[in-house]
């Protein structure tokens, strides 16, 4: 049963949300400061509302998980809230740093009760560097090994492993722990309570070695590798048409724009002799991961894109 604090905290956390998101270092600059510094007493001083609030309700469930949440949540930001102005921008990164898992903690306790606010993806260069290193890592293997049959059953085995992980963390906070530990400089927040996107990603590539050719497969491979990480940054830093999930019509575009180039560079050296033919397959390859990109709510990017876009170029006629 919704509960009305789960509600009110539902509208807290939006706020919250648009704070983490403003503070992101890819768009905060110092003038923006007596604003973020307006909106964080606004929600701190609402959650202390709200944790007074939860303490005055009966104990129980869902209620007392919230209550905990809202109290962490209330310590991270008065304790991470930088104490001088003007504050310098590394203050505020900590801010994100420390704020945002707290926030996603409590996004977690929300989803299930209420629509929950969405997960904060904030800037991070050695996470896009890993994205495009990784996906040009794969397409190399998927040139080198021989027959389909290899790369079914290596790609097979990663998200075999990688699906093992997912459940041993799911058992074992301790397991979770020292993952999100490991991968601390490539992952993100959110992923210490959900399915990560390496996972995903791994079960992507299973799927692809299965069903799709070697072209398609390539194509769809380069497109999530350079087309993702282009359009979160292009979105973030000059992002100002909203479209749907927070996503911009600017990362929109520049999604399409890179993902067709990247496409074109495969179908160069892979596809079809005719230009117009590579042309036109890679518009579509560009449209459709733009077009599920924006469109990837419930289910992972990492998964979606590539089979999108593997879909689209084989029906479209790539070989």
């Amino acid at each position: 049963m919704t509960h009305a604090l789960h509600v009110e905290t539902k509208l807290i956390s939006e706020e919250l949300c648009a704070l983490l998101r403003q503070v992101d270092p890819s768009v905060f600059v110092f003038q923006d400061e007596p604003e973020v510094r307006a909106r964080v007493d606004r929600v701190a001083s609402r959650l202390r509302e709200l944790v007074v609030a939860a303490e005055r309700e009966d104990a129980g469930g869902r209620l007392d998980r919230l209550r905990e949440r809202l109290g962490a949540l209330l310590a991270a930001v008065e304790r991470a809230t930088p104490t001088r102005t003007p504050s310098p921008k590394a203050a505020w990164i900590a801010f994100q740093r420390e704020v945002q898992p707290a926030y996603e903690s409590l996004a977690l306790t929300l989803r299930g009760v209420v629509a929950a606010p969405p997960s904060v993806r904030p800037t991070n260069h050695a996470r896009s560097l890993w994205h495009v290193g990784s996906g040009l890592a794969v397409l190399g293997l998927a040139q080198l090994l021989p027959e389909r049959g290899w790369l079914a059953a290596l790609s097979g085995a990663f998200a075999a492993a990688a699906w093992s992980l997912e459940i041993a963390r799911r058992v074992s906070e301790r397991v979770n722990e020292r993952l999100m530990r490991l991968f601390r400089l490539v992952a993100h927040p959110h992923e210490r309570y959900r399915v990560n996107s390496s996972t995903w990603y791994m079960t992507a590539l299973f799927l692809l070695a299965l069903f799709g050719t070697r072209l398609s497969q390539s194509i769809a491979i380069v497109v999530l590798a350079v087309a993702d990480p282009a359009a979160a940054y292009i979105g973030r830093r000059f992002g100002r048409t909203r479209l749907l999930e927070n996503r911009s019509l600017e990362g929109t575009l520049a999604f399409f724009v890179v993902g067709g180039l990247g496409a074109l560079a495969v179908l160069g050296a892979l596809g079809p002799a005719s230009l117009s033919s590579r042309l036109f397959l890679a518009a579509v390859a560009g449209l459709a991961g733009a077009a599920t990109e924006l469109f990837s709510s419930r289910l992972d990017d990492n998964f979606t894109i590539p089979v999108a876009v593997a879909t689209a170029v084989t029906l479209a006629g790539a070989g």
